[in-house]
């Protein structure tokens, strides 16, 4: 049974699923219909203007300081060639960096879309940025999320998710993110003849995510994707937020580490709360687990 097949068959069904019911009612409240089916078909969905200019800002700037701060040095973001910063770094835990990623973590329409995906118990599993300037050394070969260590054929239903926002221009030349729609039908990752992106060996099935600043695309974890090099000067920014079901072991450490300032801005937001491990019962040293937080554990797709 295909993928399509199998969750419409779901939805058709809602009304026996509570969890189901409440997800699609929300999606269907923010207007994202066909964004769900663009998701379902394609393995991927843009949404365009996600972020404020204010958050896009911010974000970038916090992600700029934190490169600076590393590297010893100040980059221009608009004119920086491969002599000022060459390919790619990756900057990781950024939720803590600057209040603005924790409002963007909870931005409402990527995070509905992320719970159909992996049910309203899902993770935050990271926050970074693929910070890239010029050279071909800064392509990302196609990759499935799904390959390290999970055994193939891949499940239909997704147990992890990427949303990525552009915080400057995406093109193919400015070194945008890659994908190969409806690969996720694929339940596999790419074998190496499939992961070029670059030169003679370059899969022609990818397409370059063309996105604005604030522009988001969120992704089934099955999905092939990677970014090609940037050929032109500047800086290419984004945030990556990875999301991953409740039993699948996170990229960051969140449980037992957030901050007590920002446990305390979100004290009535429990959503939050268990997106950075609030209701995770695993992880317990000698005091043993806590049954009652075990008793909370999801009980399907969607829960």
């Amino acid at each position: 049974m295909s993928e399509v097949a199998s969750l419409d068959g779901a939805n058709n069904n809602a009304a026996n699923d509570p969890a189901l019911d409440r997800v699609l009612r929300e999606i269907d409240r923010l207007g994202l219909n066909a964004e769900l089916l663009k998701l379902e078909a394609d393995g991927y969905t843009v949404l365009r203007g996600v972020l404020s200019g204010q958050q896009i800002e911010r974000a970038t700037a916090a992600i700029q300081r934190r490169v600076e701060r590393d590297i010893g040095r100040s980059l221009d973001l608009q004119t920086a060639t491969a002599e000022d910063f060459e390919n790619m770094t990756y900057v990781p835990y950024m939720l803590y960096d600057d209040e603005v990623f924790e409002e963007i973590l909870m931005l409402e329409k990527p995070l509905a879309l992320m719970t159909y995906l992996l049910g309203e118990s899902c993770l935050l599993s990271s926050m970074g940025c693929h910070f890239k300037g010029m050279g071909e050394m800064g392509v990302l070969p196609l990759h499935s999320d799904n390959g390290n260590g999970i055994p193939q054929p891949f499940p239909v239903h997704s147990l992890c998710a990427n949303l990525n926002y552009a915080l400057t221009p995406y093109s193919k030349e400015a070194g945008a993110l890659a994908v190969v729609p409806g690969s996720h039908r694929l339940a596999r990752s790419p074998t190496p003849a499939e992961m070029g992106l670059s030169g003679e060996l370059a899969n022609p099935e990818a397409i370059p995510m063309d996105l604005e600043p604030g522009d988001a695309v969120i992704w089934h974890g099955n999905t092939w994707h990677g970014s090609f090099p940037r050929q032109i000067p500047g800086i290419r920014v984004n945030l990556a937020l990875f999301f991953a079901r409740q039993y699948i072991v996170t990229q960051e450490q969140h449980k037992g580490v957030v901050p007590q300032e920002v446990l305390e801005r979100h004290t009535d937001d429990e959503r939050f709360l268990n997106l950075v491990a609030g209701k995770q019962p695993y992880g317990w040293q000698k005091e043993g687990p806590d049954y009652a937080v075990m008793a909370k554990a999801p009980r399907g797709l969607f829960d």
